[in-house]
C-alpha cells in the first residue's frame, strides 16, 4: 500500500483525495494532511510517507521554496505537484526543481491514483507539453538545461526589461546579465534576444502574461 501524505491549503480538495483513495482496490491511501508547509514539516517525521501531494500556491509561500524545502528534507520521498494551474512555465521549474510529476486538479481519479502509484516505484513523469515543447525543431536537452534563474531571465526580457533593471533586480552588473543572456541564446540556438524572446514563447517555457 503507497502512504500519501498532502499539503494543500483547501480543506475540500484534502477531502476529495482522502476519499478518492479510500477505495482499497486503489493501492494507496492518505495518511497525513497539513494546509501549510510548517504543519507538515511537524507531520511528516512521524509519519511512513511514501509520495507527496504538493499544492503548488499555498497561502502566499513561493512554489519553489516549498518543493526545495520538501527536496532537502526528504529527498527519498518523491514530490507530485498538484494544481489548478495548467502553465507549462510553472511545469517546467517544478521538474528542474526535482518534481517526479505534475498532476492538474482536474485529472480523473484513475490518472492521479495511477501517478501516484508509478512515482512510489521511482518513475519521473514529464508531462507532453514539457517533454515535447511544442516545437518540431526541439532537441532533447536543450531548453530543458535551461535553469530556473535563466528561464526567470527569459520571462523579464520576454515583458520589457531592460538590462539596467534585470542587473538591479538580480543584484548583478550588467555585463554579468548580459553574459547570461548570451549564455541562453547559445543553448538554445538563438542568435538575438528577439529570437531567444519568440522560441522562449513558441515552447511555452514562459507564460503569456505577467501573472
Amino acid at each position: 500500500m503507497v502512504n500519501v501524505f498532502i499539503i494543500d491549503d483547501h480543506p475540500a480538495v484534502i477531502e476529495g483525495v482522502a476519499f478518492m483513495l479510500s477505495e482499497p482496490e486503489d493501492r494507496a491511501r492518505l495518511v497525513g494532511s497539513s494546509l501549510n508547509m510548517a504543519g507538515a514539516l511537524i507531520k511528516l517525521p512521524c509519519l511512513d510517507v511514501h509520495v507527496i501531494l504538493l499544492d503548488l500556491f499555498i497561502g502566499i509561500d513561493n512554489p519553489a521554496s516549498n518543493l526545495k524545502l520538501l527536496r532537502n528534507n526528504y529527498p527519498h520521498i518523491p514530490v507530485v505537484i498538484f494544481s489548478a494551474e495548467d502553465s507549462t512555465w510553472y511545469k517546467h521549474n517544478m521538474f528542474a526543481l526535482g518534481a517526479s510529476a505534475y498532476l492538474v486538479k482536474c485529472t480523473d481519479n484513475e490518472d492521479i491514483v495511477t501517478t501516484i502509484l508509478q512515482v512510489s516505484k521511482g518513475a519521473i513523469l514529464l508531462p507532453p507539453d514539457v517533454k515535447d515543447m511544442l516545437d518540431p525543431n526541439f532537441r532533447p536537452g536543450e531548453t530543458a538545461s535551461l535553469s530556473c534563474k535563466e528561464l526567470e531571465m527569459g520571462k523579464d526580457l520576454a515583458f520589457g526589461m531592460t538590462i539596467k533593471e534585470m542587473a538591479e533586480k538580480t543584484h548583478k552588473s550588467s555585463s554579468s546579465v548580459e553574459k547570461t543572456l548570451r549564455t541562453i541564446r547559445k543553448k538554445i540556438r538563438a542568435r538575438t534576444n528577439i529570437d531567444l524572446i519568440r522560441i522562449l514563447f513558441q515552447r511555452k517555457l514562459i507564460p503569456f502574461s505577467k501573472e
